[in-house]
């Protein structure tokens, strides 16, 4: 049994110094948090204390960014235009979507009730941009009768774009862009992407001329929208709680102990197409001084709704927790004479990965005094807690010492404390005579003359000279 004896003014120099706060914890949040151990580093984001209540939330940046390429469900063929002409075209038309949404925010996990999960978006974190691309071919049919003579020709109408027909549009959001999401609508003006001659085109009819021209729009509405916000154990079980949605905007998942938690992060979300790309054909030819031309007419090609799952990679976030252990739950501090003191030293080890903050106090402060009534221990670290029994009377004497730290599973812990108070021996009558110098008698005198404290402060200062209180690395 470790014990000692102290007197007044040591504890209160001793309660003094343990008392010392100074830290600008809120200032260093991310100093108080104990980096997890090298082998550990397979997570992406390190959670670190939240700025507005540092010892019960740690925060985890994420952030997610997913480009592709989708094909829009139009490819369409407009077949032999118009119907029953001696000129005719058939029009085939793609469009396809280089599309990128970018999204950031946090995971927060907070107790005491443990582990509460929330997932905030940042503010302007999202981005969501798509470039859209055309691909058209063209081929002619003519079918004419000059001067008795038939004509006729089919093929394909070559052409180099004379514009880059692509639509970008892009715009920024609040992270994670829930239901109905971010929308972009853009609109082209009417452009010329094909002018071709035919004279060359059309070898097989000599003397003939003509051109082949193409003007195209686009009108395009594009949708971004995360449906869920997916929170994971690391074999991949939706946490306990539950996914996080616009409807629920909170999970949790179970917590049993330990020095941290980590968890994997995934938005999940759709994207969604919809517009009507504009064809305007003009095709004429001249032959033996005959003109003969299709009407220039808009063909409004719709696309069908397109909609496509947008997934992301997950984060892996690691989360520091404070894990408070003490090494024994009762103490016995036996018969203690009234006005004497008996002091036990409790070890309270911080097996947890962040700083632990512990409120101490006691049933019957009387009897059983603390040395220190608050304690920071930083991650895998401990302290000695020095708690003393000093009876003011005779008698039998229980307490309990309850411990209240940030420790998400178990904030409060109690030691039950118990001691005897015995009056002290009279001292015997004084014969006059003078106390023999070698017997010991005159140091018993003095010290009850001088007061019993005097000399257990004595053993208190050499007891706390050689570590009372010890701040070490758990082993």
């Amino acid at each position: 049994m470790r014990s000692l004896l102290f007197g007044d003014a040591v504890l209160a120099a001793f309660s003094s110094a343990r008392r010392r706060r100074a830290r600008a914890l809120r200032g260093t949040a991310a100093a108080l948090t104990l980096l997890a151990p090298a082998a550990a580093s397979a997570y992406d984001s390190l959670a670190a204390p939240c700025p507005e209540d540092p010892l019960f939330c740690e925060r985890g940046p994420v952030a997610f960014q997913r480009r592709a390429a989708i094909p829009l469900d139009l490819d369409f063929e407009t077949g032999w235009i118009p119907p029953s002409s001696p000129l005719q075209l058939s029009l085939r038309a793609a469009v396809y979507a280089n599309t990128e949404v970018s999204l950031s925010g946090a995971l927060e996990a907070s107790w005491p009730e443990a582990l509460s999960l929330t997932a905030p978006g940042d503010a302007g974190g999202g981005v969501f941009a798509c470039d859209y691309g055309l691909d058209v071919s063209a081929q002619g049919r003519v079918s004419i009768s000059v001067l008795g003579q038939d004509f006729d020709w089919t093929g394909d109408i070559p052409y180099v774009p004379q514009v880059d027909f692509q639509v970008h549009t892009r715009g920024e959001f609040d992270a994670w862009g829930w239901d109905p999401g971010i929308t972009l609508a853009s609109s082209t003006d009417v452009q010329r992407l094909a002018s071709v001659s035919l004279a060359d085109i059309i070898g097989s009819i000599p003397g003939v001329d003509g051109r082949f021209e193409l003007d195209v729009a686009m009108d395009v509405t594009a949708r971004y929208a995360t449906h869920r916000v997916a929170v994971e154990t690391l074999d991949q079980a939706t946490v306990s709680g539950g996914d996080i949605t616009p409807e629920r905007s909170a999970s949790s998942t179970e917590y049993l102990g330990g020095p941290s938690v980590e968890l994997n992060v995934r938005p999940e979300g759709s994207v969604r197409y919809e517009g009507t790309l504009h064809l305007i054909p003009a095709f004429g030819i001249s032959l033996l001084g005959r003109e003969w031309s299709i009407p220039i007419v808009d063909i409004p090609l719709a696309f069908p709704l397109t909609e496509q799952a947008w997934l992301f990679e997950s984060e892996r976030v690691h989360v520091p927790l404070p894990d408070l252990a003490l090494d024994k739950q009762e103490i016995d501090f036996g018969a203690v004479e009234v006005g004497q003191v008996n002091a036990e030293l409790v070890t309270l080890s911080n097996a947890g990965e962040a700083l632990l903050d512990v409120a101490v106090t006691t049933g019957d402060a009387e009897s059983f005094e603390l040395a220190d009534a608050a304690l920071e221990i930083d991650g895998e670290a401990a302290i000695d807690l020095a708690i003393r029994f000093a009876p003011k009377a005779a008698g039998e004497f229980t307490a309990t010492v309850l411990l209240a730290s940030n420790d998400p599973d178990a904030p409060e812990q109690a030691i039950f404390v118990r001691g005897v108070g015995v009056d002290r021996p009279e001292d015997p009558p004084d014969s006059g005579e003078p106390a023999a110098q070698d017997g010991g008698c005159a140091c018993r005198a003095a010290a009850g003359a001088q007061g019993g404290d005097a000399w257990a402060a004595g053993l208190s200062l050499a007891a706390l000279a050689g570590g009372l209180r010890r701040r070490r690395r758990v082993a």
